[in-house]
């Protein structure tokens, strides 16, 4: 029992000093929670490629890392991404939170892709839709599905129609069939995968195909008919 919980304390001694270290603290106590003195003490200034060494780190280590630290990792990351000026450690941030699927992530996860205001760089959006792309459930279809439709770089888009696939949520089959017309053949193309991906159909590359399907597994509800539509058609 004494070694277990030894482990568990280690665990969580060693995320603190991963979190301290990626905060840039100028200074740290002389002590580390559960590990005994030490004399060393971090660098005033955390360059970007420690803190990306770190964030990497954090996700090589997320299937053995117990559940309290977690918890504390997911805290300090949605708390330092909102005042992270670096569009490549936001990205690097969002890529981290995805491999700690807790419920707490989720509102940094849809800040990122929130329109009309989602996060300015692109690459921190595509890394979004894919962090998405790997909770199955309807809220990622819904939030990838407003991606597809309103994001304006053509490979953000690409991330999100991926990502729905990998939801495979009945519900992004018609988010997916709508770009089957799209002018980009990439995008066409990704769509068919993902559209694959969800149903397990087999119709090839064939676009019309895939659109016929789309359109017979969800048939769009029919338009409201105005009253003096009806009273013509008494007449």
């Amino acid at each position: 029992m004494k070694m277990a919980q030894g482990g568990r304390f280690d665990s969580i001694a060693g995320g603190l000093a991963v979190l301290l270290f990626l905060s840039g603290c100028a200074e740290m106590p002389s002590w580390i929670p559960f590990q005994g003195q030490t004399t060393d003490t971090l660098p005033g200034v955390v360059t970007p490629a420690q803190k990306i060494a770190q964030l990497k780190k954090l996700r090589l280590e997320a299937p053995e890392n117990n559940a309290e630290f977690k918890r504390q990792a997911v805290a300090y990351l949605t708390k330092s991404i909102a005042a992270e000026p670096d569009p490549l450690i936001r990205s690097e941030i969002i890529k981290t939170l995805a491999e700690y699927p807790l419920p707490e992530a989720e509102p940094v996860l849809r800040a990122a892709l929130e329109y009309p205001k989602p996060d300015p760089d692109a690459e921190v959006r595509i890394a979004a839709c894919d962090a998405w792309g790997k909770r199955p459930g309807p809220a990622a279809a819904e939030v990838l599905a407003e991606v597809l439709k309103n994001d304006g770089e053509l490979d953000v888009r690409l991330a999100a129609a991926r990502g729905l696939g990998q939801t495979k949520e009945q519900r992004a089959i018609a988010a997916l069939g709508d770009v089957l017309a799209d002018s980009d053949p990439a995008m066409q193309r990704r769509a068919v995968l993902s559209l694959q991906n969800i149903t397990e159909q087999d119709l090839g590359n064939n676009v019309e195909r895939w659109q016929k399907f789309v359109k017979e597994e969800n048939p769009r509800p029919a338009q409201p008919v105005s009253i003096a539509e009806k009273i013509k058609k008494m007449f």
